[in-house]
């Protein structure tokens, strides 16, 4: 780690740099727009034979009848056209891919979520604008840095995210006194984005860095930043507002703000670190690492080939970006459903209950049988702990894992992860896919298939309780985190983190209701960083 805090006074580009560069831009963007504009917009796939969807009399695309009404519209196109059929949506042209096909498009390398996403966002120069190494276009770095340090210590992280959660619940939310009616008012999303991005910051840099408001609140702002960034994609996004977008991540660099707060934040505390680490080696004694991500980061330095610590903050930042935002936006969105759907509430804190008995009987019974074999009774077993939101206790909750992956089977949006293809690529149905042209995955065929069970178009939370369908198995009956290798790996940390809050939210209210009504069917099909119309009153138990 010799030389890894970076000595540069500054990050991002000066300014006077900025006003040399701007006149030959300026210049070179008309250029640069046509040649981009040719290569990003090559039009519908080649293949003649996938048919065009009729547009809606009065339309010249189809977006307002898709928005109207996302069921009504699949079932039409796939009843009068098949599995395969071309649509205009976003102003752009889309082959639309339903069924057994949707896995060929997820298990073949040659078709690019990321170069789609990065067409209609320009995420990948956001994310550039903060690392300095692997800015591969696949980034997979990113995905391995997952896989090694979150994932396989989920059981660890676990209750120390719990104890953010719920600390900042109470802080935040608290409980309602019965004289005052037991009962208020509050906008959920201010609520927890406060509480995932502490419980994050936790985890990601650690106790000590998390203690600064400065950076739990850049967990809040850069995450308002991506929300904006993944808001290009909304409908009838212009090509030439994501090319200027492109360019203005590359030139002004967004979030190095951010990633310089981290910076000044963590040295401090990594030096201590490195003199703590000195000092146990000097006296022959195991130094005890912290667990925490960043910390990881450093310790696998050479593997992810950093550059120093401003690269090690910036690919921090992006998964930051990419935790923080799902978690706070589908955890908002889970408190809507259960607002929406009051009458399962008793149903999941009966459940609640059940199982912390069951483990603190269980507790119990290995206390009682060390005492009969005069052996000492460990500080694991230390009964304060016994009713602890363990990862464990939290798998055992089966109703609120249905919940959640009901939640998401019922609101993910029909049409949704757009891939590009890479070159020309036949499906088995013989049907070709030219390189440069898109297609877009129908989840209402993989959602509301008859494998899902009955009654596939309405919300029913229970639908995967006793069987092998928990809310982190991703496959092809089951696809917001994807599919095969491609899969999310950060969904086990996010599922766990839904899951807690779930449950927190049952064990303190009894009650949550929308506070106007009338919106509640608009907001549980919302796009994911969509911001709700209403908030929510609750009403604290006891």
């Amino acid at each position: 780690m010799i030389g890894l805090i970076s000595n540069s006074p500054t990050v991002g580009v000066p300014m006077e740099a900025i006003k040399v560069a701007l006149p030959i831009g300026v210049g070179l963007a008309s250029a640069a727009f046509l040649a981009m504009k040719a290569a990003a917009n090559s039009g519908y796939t080649t293949d003649k034979s996938i048919p065009m969807a009729s547009v809606r009399q009065g339309d010249s695309t189809h977006d307002n009848e898709y928005y109207d009404d996302q069921d009504a519209f699949l079932r039409r196109c796939e009843e009068e056209y098949g599995p395969v059929f071309n649509i205009h949506l976003l102003n752009k042209p889309l082959t639309v891919v339903s069924g057994p096909q949707i896995r060929e498009v997820f298990m073949n390398d040659d078709f690019s979520a990321g170069d789609a996403i990065d067409e209609f966002t320009g995420m990948r120069a956001f994310f550039d604008s903060v690392r300095k190494s692997n800015k591969d276009v696949d980034n997979r770095v990113i995905h391995e840095v997952v896989r090694d340090t979150i994932s396989p210590n989920l059981s660890l992280f676990t209750p120390r995210i719990v104890e953010q959660l719920e600390k900042n619940l109470e802080k935040e939310l608290g409980t309602c006194p019965k004289e005052e009616g037991g009962k208020f008012v509050a906008k959920p999303i201010l609520v927890l984005q406060e509480m995932v991005a502490n419980a994050m910051a936790n985890v990601f840099v650690g106790p000590e860095i998390a203690k600064s408001r400065e950076v739990i609140n850049t967990f809040i702002t850069a995450t308002a930043d991506f929300g904006r960034v993944l808001g290009n994609g909304e409908r009838r996004m212009s090509f030439w507002r994501a090319f200027t977008r492109r360019a203005n991540y590359k030139v002004f660099n967004p979030l190095q703000i951010h990633v310089r707060i981290l910076v000044e934040a963590s040295t401090p505390v990594i030096l201590e670190r490195r003199r703590l680490e000195a000092e146990a080696n000097e006296k022959g004694e195991k130094w005890e690492r912290p667990d925490d991500i960043l910390q990881k980061l450093l310790d696998n330095f050479d593997k992810y080939g950093f550059v120093d610590l401003e690269d090690v903050c910036g690919h921090l930042m992006i998964l930051i970006l990419a935790s923080v935002h799902t978690t706070t936006d589908t955890s908002t969105n889970l408190l809507y459903y259960m607002a929406t759907y009051p009458e399962y509430l008793d149903k999941l804190y009966e459940e609640q209950q059940q199982v912390l008995d069951a483990v603190q009987a269980e507790r119990e019974k290995e206390r009682q049988e060390l005492v009969k074999k005069g052996e000492p009774i460990g500080e694991d077993l230390d009964p304060a702990h016994d009713r602890d939101l363990s990862a464990a206790t939290i798998k055992r909750m089966v109703h609120m894992d249905s919940f959640v992956r009901e939640v998401f089977r019922f609101r993910t949006e029909r049409l949704t992860l757009i891939h590009r293809a890479r070159k020309d690529i036949r499906l088995s149905s013989g049907i070709t896919i030219s390189k440069g042209s898109s297609v877009i995955i129908n989840m209402r065929s993989a959602h509301q298939s008859p494998e899902q069970g009955e009654d596939v178009t309405e919300f029913r939370p229970w639908r995967f309780v006793g069987k092998p369908k928990a809310a982190t198995k991703a496959g092809s009956d089951f696809l917001p985190f994807g599919m095969g290798k491609h899969a999310c790996p950060g969904r086990f940390l996010a599922i766990q983190e839904l899951k807690t809050i779930g449950v927190l939210m049952i064990s303190k209210y009894s009650k949550i209701e929308i506070e106007d009504p009338s919106k509640a069917m608009k907001i549980l099909r919302s796009r994911i960083g969509t911001p709700n119309c209403t908030g929510l009153t609750f009403t604290s138990r006891g």
